[in-house]
């Protein structure tokens, strides 16, 4: 997906979930919490809506960038690859449409159709950004001429007030704001108007002075606390997320919740006798009001519907305590923080292709080609060296190549010598380095007597993160097929935002082919010996699961000093362990339990074993 409909996306939904999480505790806080404090979290729900700012592990980050790029650094590694600009048929086209690249048989090795169809979704990816984009400009155009068109409506009409009024306004604000007040006979409520050269309209109808004054001190407190710069960006936000019906309920809800307050502050220092005037003077203008309202202009009234909620807040109010204020500060914070966690989806790895080196350091924000990588196993001490890499998109290029199993037979230099015997189930580590990816996709295929494709069905093969860049996976199990199979090649496919590249590895297929699986011998625990072998652990000695490990190795008539560990896996309920006896061509596995007690003071124990000849 594009990184602009990410970000787009991921603004729309964080926003969206912080403003439920407030509609649902808005029955607690509605009439308990100062009308100020709820639409000053209303504005953090709108500030979580149109700012891109995020932290790395925020959960939209999580969401929309799998796993999300860091830049760091690590020691300098000897790093030994094969580029593959040697592999002389990786020609490329731009991108363009499928039906291009059927006419020109760029999907003639597109054995599986995943080509195909991500060029189908790119296409489809740049349509609905458009079809968005046009949207946006839409809205935002329509919302901004309508302002226009209203002001040049009403300017014919505007007329000075009189110096009374002005003398009122100008001591209402203490001087301090250049207010112009105009009078104009096409509005039907006063309303405060533009953001650098202010001005009050109200109705041209007659007013006392009470009422007036109620009037003026309303849109006064508005211009102060610049009310009219959120009306904006209210609608700049419906115009970026237009899509998303929740953005105009929001918006609703904090033009509502800005009259709240804005009456909070009016009457917060008024006398019983002189809420219930400017009570009045609220009800007297929604009775004159029967026309539309305004987005970008901050009105005294709004709707009879909402009317009731201003009135009540108005008699009902009352100076909040310290304990009140101190929860309405706790909760304006929660709500801030919780915006941040939420966060947005934004990558952090902008295309760069900078790396530098430093005092025995390698720092690199993103590849400007496929970087290099180390392949590791458990077996073997050295690390698989000879791969090939094939990109399949790059800096909006795609490249027309072989599927990773037919690269294995044709690759120059060929892959498939000095190959590493990988065992069974064991684990595989690849290092990215400081370029790690957005995303990481392992492939395995048995090596067949076909040149073409594998005989054999390709496994999907289970990655996990591991830190730094660093992925890890299981070989998978033995082929038990009839089919005769010489060796595994690998597709280890990694993604940083729209380049797409595959690693390409094979291994020895020495234990293929080896239907007689040897299965776990069960072992029957003494329990009565385990409970008393707890007590002595909870009285203080020494628990380690290796020295349990070699008394059953003893016990079976084996020695564990000539027991060469080669494994050691911790799952969540269990270890297995896996030695080798040179002297007896075996090696040897463990699984082991925590018969009593889990935890690290918890015993282990042997359960399951089995034997294996060493192949030769």
């Amino acid at each position: 997906m594009n990184d602009a409909l990410k970000l787009i996306l991921s603004l729309s939904l964080s926003g969206s979930i912080l403003a439920l999480i407030l509609f649902a505790i808005k029955p607690f806080i509605k009439h308990r919490l100062s009308k100020t404090i709820q639409y000053y979290i209303w504005i953090v729900v709108l500030l979580r809506l149109i700012s891109p700012f995020s932290f790395q592990e925020s959960i939209m980050n999580k969401v929309f960038y799998d796993n999300s790029i860091h830049s760091q650094t690590f020691s300098k590694k000897e790093i030994q690859s094969i580029d593959s600009e040697s592999f002389q048929q990786n020609t490329f086209y731009d991108i363009s449409n499928a039906e291009e690249h059927i006419k020109n048989e760029a999907y003639n090795f597109d054995a599986d159709h995943n080509r195909y169809f991500k060029d189908i979704f790119q296409r489809l990816n740049h349509h609905i950004f458009y079809i968005y984009l046009l949207g946006a400009i839409a809205t935002l155009t329509i919302n901004t001429t309508g302002y226009l068109r209203f002001l040049n409506h009403l300017k014919p009409k505007n007329k000075n007030a009189t110096d009374k009024e002005n003398l009122l306004l100008n001591s209402l604000a203490n001087g301090k704001n250049k207010i112009r007040l105009l009078r104009n006979p096409l509005v039907n409520t006063p309303m405060l108007i533009g953001i650098f050269k202010p001005g009050i309209i109200i109705p041209d109808r007659e007013y006392n002075e009470k009422q007036l004054k109620n009037i003026l001190h309303h849109e006064i407190i508005h211009l102060r606390r610049f009310d009219i710069v959120i009306k904006w960006a209210i609608m700049i936000t419906k115009s970026i997320h237009w899509f998303n019906p929740m953005v105009y309920i929001i918006g609703k809800e904090i033009n509502h919740a800005c009259e709240l307050s804005c009456d909070e502050a009016v009457i917060k220092n008024l006398s019983n006798e002189e809420k219930q005037e400017y009570g009045d003077t609220l009800i007297s203008i929604v009775a004159e009001n029967e026309g539309p309202i305004g987005i970008l202009q901050a009105t005294m009234s709004e709707d009879k519907n909402t009317l009731k909620d201003r009135l009540i807040a108005i008699m009902n109010y009352s100076k909040k305590s310290n304990i009140v204020i101190f929860i309405s500060g706790i909760l304006l914070l929660a709500i801030i923080v919780g915006g941040l966690y939420l966060g947005v989806g934004v990558r952090k790895d902008k295309y760069s292709p900078t790396s530098k080196i430093e005092e025995g350091t390698i720092t690199t924000n993103i590849p400007a080609k496929p970087p290099s990588i180390i392949i590791t196993n458990e077996t073997d001490l050295e690390a698989i060296e000879v791969y090939t890499i094939l990109k399949t998109k790059w800096n909006g290029s795609i490249y027309d190549r072989t599927s990773f199993y037919k690269s294995a037979w044709s690759s120059v230099p060929s892959i498939l010598t000095g190959l590493h015997r990988l065992v069974p189930e064991e684990e595989i580590t690849v290092d990215f380095g400081d370029s790690k990816p957005d995303n990481v996709v392992v492939k395995m295929a048995y090596l067949t007597e076909s040149y073409a494709e594998s005989l054999l069905p390709i496994v999907d093969v289970s990655v996990n993160y591991h830190t730094n860049g660093i992925y890890k996976f299981k070989n998978p199990s033995a082929s038990d097929s009839d089919i005769e199979t010489t060796g595994r090649v690998f597709s280890i496919e990694a993604t940083w935002g729209d380049n797409i590249c595959e690693y390409v590895f094979a291994s020895d297929g020495k234990f293929d082919n080896n239907p007689s699986e040897v299965k776990w011998i069960p072992v029957k625990l003494d329990m009565e010996k385990l409970e008393e072998l707890q007590k002595t652990i909870d009285n203080g000695e020494d628990n380690s699961y290796l020295t349990t490990s070699f008394e059953f190795i003893d016990s079976i008539g084996f020695s564990s000093e000539n027991a060469n560990r080669i494994k050691i896996e911790h799952n969540s309920d269990n270890k297995v362990i896996r030695y080798e006896f040179e002297d007896y061509d075996k090696t040897i596995e463990l699984r082991l339990i925590q018969p009593i007690k889990n935890g690290i003071d918890g015993i282990w124990a042997v359960n399951l074993y089995k034997l294996e000849q060493i192949a030769d």
